[in-house]
C-alpha cells in the first residue's frame, strides 16, 4: 500500500511541477543568495572570514523487492556541518563533519570518521595551491567528486572506497583549463591489524602505510568536455601494493549534461574488501589477496523545464581474484549491474530539491562465489526526499 501511494504521488508530480516549475514568486521566502542570519538580522555580511552551512538530505525509503530485510522507514540519511573561510587572502580554512556518525578516534590519524574534512590551505601563488588535514582523497571520477549529499545510491566502488583520508596536496593549474594535483596521504584511518578478518600468511603491516595520487583535471571545448583522471598508489603491506586507475570525462550542454566513470582497482591485499566479504562466508574469515574491482557508471541528467530535472543512471561492475590469490580459484566472483531513474524539482535554486528516485542492484554471483553460500540478489527501492543545503551563516 506504501508502495502505491509513493506511485500516486510520483504520478501526480508528473502532472503538476511543470506547472510549478514554469511559475515564478514575486519573492522567494528564503533568498537563496542570503544567509538565515542575513535574512533574520537584516545585516548584510562584510567579509568571507566564516560561511555556515547545513547539508541535508532526508527520505522515505520504500523496498519493493521480495525478501529486502530493510524496513520502509523516513530516514536522515545526510546530515553534515560546513564551516569554510578566508583567513587572508592566501589562507583558508575547510571543516565538514557529519552530525550523524561516530565521533570515536580512528586508531592511526585519530581522527573520527564524522569528519570528512579539517585542515588549512594556502594559495601560495594564483596557479598554485596547497592544503593539510583531513580531506577528499583526490580520485577521479564524476560520481566521486559529486557533493555526497547529491549522490542518491554509489556505485560499489564508491560505496566501499575510503574516501577522506588525513595528508597534504598540492594543486597547479599549469595553464587556465588544466590542473594537475598531487597528493600524499595516510593508507587508512585505522591500523590494520584490528581487522576482524585474519591476515593472509606472511602478511606484514608497511611500517609507512602511505597513499599516492597524481590527479589531472581538464577542461575542452568551452568547458564543455571535461575530465577527472588519476592515479594511485597505496603502500598497505610491507610487500603489497594496491594500484587504483580512474578515467572519466564529462559533456555538458544547455540543459543537457553526463558523465561516464571507468574505475580499475589492482590490489594484492584486498583493501575494498568485497572480495573478503565472499570469502567471509568461510568457517574461518581470512582477508582476500591478488583482488581486481572494475568499475563503470554513467550518469544522464536533462532538465525539461528550468526547475525539473529528470536523470538516469546505471553502473556496470565486477568483482574478481588474480593469480596468485589466497581463495580457492582465481577469475570472477560478482557481476552488479545497478540502476536508477528519478525527477528532482527545484522550488528556488540549486541549494533545494525535491526528488523521487526508482534504484535498484542485479548482484550475481558465480559458482565459485556460491561455494562461499552466496546468493544472487536484486533488492529494488522507491525513495521520496528532499534535499537541502541550508545556509546558516
Amino acid at each position: 500500500m506504501k508502495t502505491f501511494s509513493i506511485l500516486y504521488f510520483f504520478i501526480g508530480t508528473i502532472i503538476v511541477s511543470p506547472v510549478m516549475a514554469n511559475f515564478q514568486t514575486a519573492q522567494d521566502t528564503l533568498h537563496p543568495e542570503k544567509s538565515l542570519y542575513e535574512t533574520i538580522t537584516h545585516i548584510r555580511k562584510q567579509n568571507d572570514f566564516l560561511n555556515v552551512k547545513l547539508n541535508t538530505r532526508m527520505a522515505f525509503h520504500s523496498a519493493i523487492s521480495e525478501g529486502d530485510r530493510e524496513q520502509s522507514a523516513f530516514r536522515m540519511d545526510y546530515l553534515r556541518l560546513e564551516v569554510t573561510g578566508n583567513v587572508t587572502e592566501r589562507i583558508y580554512y575547510k571543516w565538514m563533519q557529519h552530525l550523524n556518525r561516530s565521533n570515536k578516534p580512528n586508531s592511526l590519524d585519530n581522527m573520527p570518521s564524522s569528519i570528512d574534512c579539517l585542515g588549512v590551505g594556502f594559495h601560495i601563488t594564483p596557479t598554485l595551491s596547497a592544503f593539510a588535514g583531513k580531506q577528499y582523497a583526490d580520485f577521479g571520477g564524476f560520481e566521486y567528486d559529486a557533493d555526497p549529499a547529491e549522490v542518491y545510491s554509489y556505485s560499489d566502488i564508491g560505496d566501499y572506497i575510503t574516501c577522506f583520508l588525513v595528508g597534504i596536496n598540492l594543486s597547479w593549474w599549469f595553464t587556465p583549463t588544466q590542473e594537475i594535483r598531487f597528493q600524499i596521504t595516510d593508507a587508512r584511518s585505522d591500523k590494520a591489524e584490528e581487522n576482524d578478518e585474519i591476515q593472509p600468511e606472511g602478511y606484514k603491516t608497511a611500517k609507512t602505510p602511505l597513499g599516492y595520487t597524481i590527479n589531472w583535471n581538464g577542461n575542452f571545448l568551452d568547458e564543455r568536455l571535461t575530465t577527472r583522471c588519476s592515479f594511485s598508489l597505496f603502500h598497505e603491506g610491507r610487500k603489497q601494493n594496491i594500484y587504483f586507475l580512474a578515467l572519466a570525462a564529462a559533456w555538458e550542454q544547455e540543459n543537457f549534461n553526463m558523465y561516464i566513470d571507468g574505475l580499475y582497482s589492482v590490489e594484492e591485499i584486498d583493501k575494498l574488501g568485497i572480495l573478503s566479504e565472499i570469502s567471509g562466508n568461510a568457517e574461518q574469515p581470512y582477508r582476500a589477496t591478488h583482488s581486481d574491482y572494475f568499475s563503470l557508471v554513467s550518469r544522464l541528467n536533462y532538465r525539461i523545464f528550468p526547475k525539473l530535472n529528470i536523470f538516469v543512471k546505471g553502473s556496470y561492475e565486477t568483482v574478481s581474484a588474480r593469480s596468485g590469490t589466497n581463495l580457492p580459484e582465481q577469475g570472477k566472483y560478482r557481476t552488479s549491474y545497478g540502476y536508477q531513474g528519478g525527477i528532482e524539482y527545484f522550488p528556488m535554486k540549486e541549494n533545494l530539491r525535491f526528488y523521487l528516485l526508482y534504484r535498484g542492484r542485479q548482484i550475481d554471483y558465480t559458482d565459485r562465489a556460491m561455494t562461499f553460500g552466496m546468493k544472487n540478489e536484486h533488492p529494488q527501492y522507491l525513495s521520496l526526499g528532499l534535499l537541502y543545503k541550508i545556509p546558516i551563516y
